[in-house]
């Protein structure tokens, strides 16, 4: 608060002082004619153009800072979606797991795919994707999948002798 009252009447004083100084009269110089012609041109070209790179570099940043989000909500859209229809083929009981082996049925793979056709056009588009791709992205996503870990690393804990579920419990004496 005292810094702020030092500021103020510090500022105050100058003001008054510079106000009160009477200029001493002196003969006119009119500088006008050294600006005339090419030197004002030159000088309104270097505005014009200072204010037309500063007007690039605004829309440039704002286009960058807009296609990182617009990517980022496609890449949330497809990640949300792929792992939905992952979970619903298992959910519908169309992934099958033997061993750590995981098989799909074809027509179930091919109806979650195309589901993506109509779901999230935009980021098929944005992304170049195909129902193919698709098909192997919601592949690759099923081991993560609960249902199919938990099958897996009990398929995975049986097929070891090392873990106490592969042996024989010992006997008590």
């Amino acid at each position: 608060m005292r810094r702020c009252f030092s500021a103020a009447s510090v500022a105050s004083v100058l003001l008054f002082s510079a106000l009160s100084i009477v200029p001493a009269q002196a003969a006119a110089i009119d500088v006008g004619q050294a600006f005339t012609g090419g030197l004002v041109d030159a000088i309104n070209g270097a505005i014009s153009a200072g204010i037309t790179a500063l007007v690039g570099w605004v829309a440039w940043t704002v286009k960058t800072k807009f296609n990182v989000e617009i990517e980022a909500k496609h890449r949330d859209a497809l990640t949300a979606f792929l792992n939905r229809q992952a979970s619903s083929l298992v959910a519908k009981g169309a992934v099958k797991v033997q061993g750590l082996k995981i098989e799909v049925g074809s027509d179930a793979l091919a109806v979650a795919a195309n589901t993506a056709l109509h779901a999230i056009p935009d980021a098929l588009k944005f992304f170049g994707l195909t129902p193919e791709v698709i098909q192997k992205r919601i592949l690759d996503l099923l081991p993560q999948q609960p249902a199919v870990a938990q099958a897996q690393a009990i398929a995975l804990d049986v097929a070891n002798p090392a873990t106490p579920s592969g042996s024989l419990a010992p006997a008590r004496s």
